[in-house]
């Protein structure tokens, strides 16, 4: 199992195992793993893991984003986002800090810079109109 630094076992809040197929919107609250397939949209303030058998190809819009496995999509991590070896990474990329271990693979765009707290994925902030 995939060990993030200070994660103990109860902290993780849901599961999808190998196996396991799921569509639509997901949003969850402390830290959710995936080890099969997910597709659609993935929302938290958390930690999504997707761990080395685990699918997802939806739009990520999370706290953590941590990859073992295999990404496609819009990925956000509004703290960071990191590529373990092993993933398969296919994505458009958003967040201040972005960590690839060697033996990782990407593919895609990366946009990087300060947290934009307040903002969905994929929202733009609105200009100040002038008077």
């Amino acid at each position: 199992m995939l060990k993030l630094k200070g994660l103990a076992a109860e902290d993780l809040n849901g599961f999808l195992d190998e196996g396991t197929e799921f569509s639509g919107e997901m949003r969850f609250r402390d830290v959710l793993r995936v080890d099969g397939r997910a597709k659609g949209r993935i929302v938290s303030e958390n930690t999504l893991i997707v761990g080395e058998s685990g699918h997802v190809d939806a739009e990520i819009d999370c706290g953590v984003v941590s990859i073992r496995g295999r990404v496609s999509g819009r990925v956000r991590g509004r703290q960071r986002i990191e590529l373990l070896a092993g993933c398969h990474v296919e994505a458009t990329l958003v967040s201040p800090k972005l960590v690839i271990e060697d033996g990782a693979f990407f593919q895609g765009d990366c946009q990087m810079g300060p947290p934009n707290e307040g903002s969905a994925a994929g929202e733009k902030t609105p200009h100040p109109s002038k008077n």
